[in-house]
């Protein structure tokens, strides 16, 4: 949920005086900080470049220095965050925990990253992936990773007997992946109302009441 296309596509100049390879790599990491901060506050067409390079505390014409253009800086904050995630999804997918246990550490990552990423979260939800770039080939490819690991999960639950073996792994993979969307987009558009304090707990709570009904559902148990 690597990503497709690299982002070394960026014109460089690497003949630029006083600065080694660690200084490149931090000054290029918090342009993509500050970009965050920035498509998050403004929305991507509303920041400007200048923008990103004030909240970084870098000059304007540095930033060109690592990226071409704005939506060079969007598809790389994509990329490069994305990867992360996919590499700790596919750790826990390879595992020996249970397929519930699997289901609720996925859950507990994507509804947690709100509370500590929520400018990421927010970048994600309503300037990628709800808007025309996020149909890009490659974007998309990056993306059906994330669903294959979870029908993994799926499939491997199926043949140790812990979960039905009646029910399509891609179908089932489509129910638990688009009930998170929607829970991390209401807390994106602010319509689910966490009391100050509490976040912890919620997004704890949460994970594990979705995966409960999407493993049980939602119909009372006879005793």
């Amino acid at each position: 949920m690597t990503p497709g296309r690299a982002v070394s596509t960026a014109t460089t100049d690497r003949s630029e005086p006083r600065e080694n390879g660690a200084e490149r790599v931090d000054k290029r990491a918090r342009i993509l900080e500050a970009a965050i901060h920035v498509f998050a506050r403004h929305g991507y067409h509303g920041a400007r470049v200048s923008d990103i390079a004030r909240e970084a505390g870098i000059a304007y014409g540095l930033v060109y220095h690592y990226f071409r253009n704005k939506e060079e800086i969007l598809a790389s904050v994509f990329e490069e965050r994305w990867s992360g995630f996919l590499g700790v999804v596919e750790t826990i997918v390879a595992g020996p925990s249970t397929s519930h246990e699997k289901l609720e550490a996925i859950a507990a990552i994507i509804l947690n990253a709100f509370r500590v990423r929520p400018d990421w979260v927010k970048v994600l939800v309503l300037e990628i992936q709800r808007s025309s770039r996020f149909s890009d080939p490659e974007r998309i490819r990056a993306v059906g990773r994330l669903f294959e690991q979870v029908a993994r999960i799926v499939r491997a639950g199926q043949e140790a007997g812990e979960l039905r073996r009646d029910v399509d792994p891609q179908v089932a993979c489509f129910v638990f992946l688009g009930a998170l969307d929607l829970a991390i987009t209401s807390l994106v558009l602010g319509l689910t109302k966490i009391d100050g304090g509490q976040e912890i707990e919620y997004h704890a709570r949460a994970a594990r009441n979705v995966v409960d009904v999407f493993l049980r559902g939602v119909e009372a148990r006879q005793a």
